[in-house]
Parts: structure tokens; sequence; C-alpha cells
């Protein structure tokens, strides 16, 4: 009853919201949408602010992946020697659902979504708000760099940010389980979610180290990242790589990026061999719409079953996996924003010692639209759907991951109450025609699961 009134509070603030604060005629937008919306279209620290991150006509994805990694912090960073900038925020809320499932802990699985914590703990598989009507800390981020500019020639840049909270599990090498993989335990862990050098000349831009991944469009940093939940389609791609990748800007339309990464997940360590394609084509047909294609081509040995290889040193089986996604972004008008994204995946599984050999395969889409009512308040929705089989292993109890469908439904607000402070109600419905008996929410026993919270991010 509790976790019910909770989400009622919630929605009743995510109403007031909406329509306590009149329109103005002037709200002002990225005006770059391409470059923008590859990260995220609104500041939501910031309010909306023209151009906030300085990017300008001639930027590329790596000026927007640094944009958004620092967030709205462009306007408050320190500076040391005029060119090593540093930043960071915090993040912190509460997520509640209606059915008032508790905490369940299991301390034997590696995997980042529930080592520690058992797949059917709390708020199911709304992964990265699993604690149920408990206070998290998300993200407790702090960061350093030193920005590429190539515009006159050869320039050379760093970046190194470090996250500790919930959500550090999910940007940790773990796929083999090395460099920060043992950082914390619990709840609370930390991650190196980007440590990496680059140097470019021009239009050719080169980056090595740990980066995070240009695949999704939902970011990592909580005030890039417009939704306080994730959709399922973000977690059902890799979040960081560690290798070396390349950026050619052809011209004002046409960008390519490729690479090689040590698989998902993993250190350059890469205990078990992993070698993966990164590539990305980017098209901007208007300076209002945009197109954005990713690869990734190669092996990934198994996120779940590598802890037998590990520990024991008993055969793995392999992964070579395929994943693309395809992302459309349309700035409608000045109010107006909305996005498409995509996704097709597919991991052949030769199995080895342990187990047959399987196909796991995984697609669906994610929508987004975003509509601005003023400098310091925007609501957005988000609408998705998930098909997969043999792909939901956390559940495996469960018949139902040899192939189901999950939908999700999202209603948000950013509030920027100062410059500094932004608040973001939520209310989110999730709901599977399960085949199976599948049942990922309320632990394992229902079909759907209203939940909702809010959370606070504070920039310094």
């Amino acid at each position: 009853m509790k976790q019910i009134t909770s989400i009622i509070i919630v929605f009743t603030v995510l109403v007031l919201l909406l329509f306590s604060t009149p329109c103005i005629s002037e709200a002002q937008h990225p005006r770059d949408s391409m470059l923008r919306n590859v990260c995220v279209p609104i500041d939501p620290c910031c309010g909306v602010l023209e151009n906030s991150c300085g990017l300008a006509d001639n930027d590329t994805i790596f000026d927007c992946t640094d944009c958004c990694m620092t967030g709205c912090t462009q306007h408050n960073k320190k500076q040391w020697l005029n060119s090593v900038h540093f930043y960071g925020w915090l993040q912190a809320g509460l997520y509640v659902n209606s059915h008032g499932h508790k905490n369940v802990y299991n301390t034997v699985s590696p995997g980042p979504d529930s080592r520690n914590q058992d797949a059917l703990s709390g708020n199911s598989y709304i992964t990265g708000t699993t604690q149920p009507a408990d206070l998290m800390l998300n993200q407790l981020w702090i960061g350093a760099e030193k920005t590429l500019n190539t515009k006159h020639g050869w320039d050379w840049g760093f970046r190194s940010d470090f996250s500790f909270g919930t959500d550090a599990k999910f940007s940790q090498c773990f796929g083999d389980q090395s460099f920060d993989y043992n950082w914390g335990s619990g709840d609370y862990y930390s991650s190196f979610v980007q440590l990496y050098a680059e140097i470019g000349y021009k239009n050719l831009k080169l980056r090595a180290g740990k980066f995070a991944t240009i695949m999704v469009h939902e970011a990592i940093p909580g005030p890039l990242s417009f939704f306080y939940s994730h959709s399922y389609l973000c977690y059902n791609e890799p979040m960081t790589h560690t290798g070396a990748i390349a950026e050619y800007k052809i011209n004002d339309q046409w960008t390519v990026l490729g690479g090689w990464t040590a698989g998902y997940h993993n250190s350059f360590k890469n205990r078990f061999g992993d070698n993966g394609f990164l590539g990305q084509i980017q098209y901007q047909p208007t300076p209002d719409s945009g197109f954005v294609y990713s690869l990734y081509f190669g092996d990934h040995n198994g996120l779940y079953r590598r802890t037998d290889a590990l520990n024991y040193g008993r055969a793995y089986w392999t992964e070579n996996e395929i994943t693309m996604t395809l992302r459309y972004t349309r700035q409608i008008n000045k109010r107006w924003f909305y996005m498409i994204e995509g996704l097709w995946s597919q991991a052949n599984d030769d199995g080895g010692q342990i187990v047959p050999d399987t196909i796991r395969k995984s697609y669906g889409f994610n929508q987004h639209l975003i509509y601005t009512i003023n400098k310091k308040l925007s609501v957005g929705t988000r609408f998705e759907w998930l098909s997969g089989k043999g792909t939901f292993v956390d559940l495996a109890p469960f018949t139902g991951g040899q192939g189901t469908d999950l939908y999700d439904l999202t209603l948000t607000a950013n509030w920027s109450v100062t410059k500094n402070i932004t608040l973001r109600p939520e209310i989110r419905y999730d709901w599977t025609f399960y085949r199976n008996d599948f049942k990922p929410f309320g632990g394992g026993n229902n079909k759907n699961q209203l939940s909702g919270g809010i959370a606070a991010i504070v920039i310094f």
C-alpha cells in the first residue's frame, strides 16, 4: 500500500509540474540537432540553452560525446592551465513498484544486473532501478578532460570519468572480470566509465582506451539521459568498450567511424581474447534531422557463463555476435523533439563442453517524444518494444526465456530548479505478452508492473 501511495504522489507531482508553469514563446533549443540529439536533445540541468556545450558547425560525434559526458558542467567547470577541465555531479533518488516486492540478494551471480542481487529482486527487470523504496545514490561522478581541438591542425586530448554508486557496476569491466570489476560490494560499486587518450589532425581523430559506447541514444551520465530509468534496448547493448577507434568527417553531412574493441565490457587484459569491429555511419540530410547507423561484429564470450572458466578452469562457451542499431532524430520545431531507434542482435553460441549450441536473438525499437514548456521545464514520454529469444538469461527459472516480448511506457519531467539542481519525477508501466509462463515482474509472479520514482541531480 505504501508503494502505491508513493506512485500516486509521484504522478500528482508530475501533473502539477506539467500545468503549473505557462509556456514562453522563445524557448531556445540546441541548434545542431544531429550532434546534440545523438546524445540528448535537452540539457535538463541548465535548461534549454542554445549551443550550451559550445558545439560549432563543424564539430563531430567525438565533440558530441565529450559534451554528453561533461553535460552542463561546461558552464561551471574549473580550468587548470586553460586546457584541463574538471567537472562532476551527484544523482540520487528512489524507485518503487506496485507489487511491493523486496530486495533479494544473491552473492553467486557475477552478472552486472544481478551481482549480489537476485534477478527477481525489487523492481525486477527494470535494470538500474532495482531497489524498491530504497533511497539510491545512483552516481557520484567526477571527471577531467583535455578537449581535442583539430580545427587548426594537430592536437591531443584525454578524458577520465570516475563513477561511484548503484549505476557503476554497469560500466565496469565485468566481461572478463578485470581492471575495475572488484571495486565495490553490495549495492555500491566504482568504475572508470571512460579512461582514454586521443590525437587528431583536421577531420581525422583517433581514440584509444576505455570509452562509452556509441551505439545507443540513452547516455550513461545521469544529467544527459532524459529519463530516470532506462529502456530495455539500452541494456541490450554494450555500455562500454576498450579499444581504438577512428573518426573521419567527410563533409557537413557524412561522418564515418570504425575501429577495434576487445569485445564487450572487457579491459585490455581481455582474458578471453575477444575481438570485435565497432563502426558507425552518420548522415545529416537537414539541420533538424539525422540518421545514425551503428554496428558491432565479433566475439562476445558471454557475461554470465564465464564464472566457471575464471574460477574453476573449465571450458566456456564462445559467442559470435552481430548487433546493429539505426537511429533517426528530428527536431520538429522549437517545442517538439522525436527520436526512434531500432535494434537487431544475434549471437551464435558454440556451447563448448558446457551446453549445446544455441542462438540468441533480440530485436525491437525505442522511441522518445519530448516537449519543452519553457527553459526550465520539459516533459517527455518513451515507448519501446523488445522481443528476445534466449536473451533474458537472468530469468532462467522461467521457460519464457526461450522467447518473449517486453513493453515499456514511461512518462517523465525534467525541472531545472536552479542552474545546478534538476528534479526528475517519473512514472512507468511495463508489461509482457509472455509465452511459456514468462513473468518477469513482482518476483516472477506478474506479467505487468506499475512503478515510479523521482531523482535529483546536483551539478558541481
